[in-house]
């Protein structure tokens, strides 16, 4: 893309202030740091509305932490976004960020990144143990504990979603079956819960991704609708089968460029990647 397709931007991911959506929990300035130590220079995902099906274009990120005259740290980003994608600051100014953090039983164990099979979920919506179930459903249903990690999703927004995050290797997925995935997807909806300030009535979107080494397919389903999510997630092995054979995925290097599927219930499928 040419040097004239690109415009800095700048402002504030996260900060130190208690979070009400997540009864009061902060993040230190410490931790902010290593987020930034962690983000800089690297690939950083940005998306409308914390929506994974609305990526926006940016490329040269970088992150540094300030301290504001009250104390309060901030997480801060300069970076350069698509001219076609400026308008999304301008109509919602204020950025977020969603990061995972373990579970309170999990605080102290040592943290596997690469696990093959990641589920996390809004910590507003989802408590704990409902991710415990989960978790505990997918060992039952074959997924490898040692190779199964749950995490709590905190989103920096006004008003957090109910949204639900799985990062599942093809051959994981491919031997469990997309059923044994359903089986932890289910619990969740059925212990979600609504916070302070929620809108019951807000669907729950499930955002999945499958990765067979560098590629990189992401599949997702916006429903208040136990039925649809399950016919969702009962389909997604065609998914599954077409990425194997080589069908249209992302390299992992460009998060704009991940091919994202959606769910359209009406006419039963998943519609094509773009």
């Amino acid at each position: 893309m040419a040097e004239s397709e690109w415009r800095p931007v700048h402002g504030v991911l996260m900060t130190s202030e208690p979070i009400e959506a997540y009864g009061g929990v902060a993040f230190p300035a410490a931790l902010l740091r290593s987020f930034a130590e962690n983000l800089d220079g690297g690939q950083f995902p940005f998306h409308l509305d914390h929506d994974l099906t609305k990526p926006i274009r940016t490329r040269h990120f970088e992150v540094l932490v300030q301290d504001r005259s009250d104390g309060i740290a901030e997480l801060r980003f300069r970076a350069e976004m698509h001219v076609d994608d400026v308008h999304f600051i301008d109509s919602h100014p204020a950025m977020s960020a969603t990061v995972m953090r373990p579970l309170a039983r999990d605080e102290h164990s040592p943290h596997q990144a690469d696990a093959p099979f990641q589920l996390s979920a809004d910590h507003a919506w989802f408590g704990d143990e409902a991710l415990i179930g989960a978790e505990e459903q997918l060992i039952l249903r074959g997924v490898p504990a040692e190779r199964l990690v749950v995490q709590r999703a905190y989103q920096f927004a006004v008003a957090p979603d109910p949204q639900i995050y799985i990062d599942v290797a093809l051959t994981i997925l491919l031997s469990v079956g997309a059923n044994a995935l359903w089986d932890g997807i289910k619990l969740l909806f059925a212990r979600r819960r609504t916070p302070p300030g929620g809108d019951p009535t807000t669907p729950t979107t499930v955002n999945i991704e499958i990765t067979d080494d560098t590629r990189v397919l992401r599949a997702v389903v916006a429903t208040d609708d136990h039925d649809v999510a399950e016919r969702a997630i009962d389909s997604l092995e065609v998914v599954a089968r077409e990425f194997q054979r080589g069908g249209r995925s992302a390299d992992g290097t460009s998060e704009s460029a991940v091919p994202t599927t959606t769910w359209d219930d009406p006419n039963r499928r998943w519609t094509p990647p773009s």
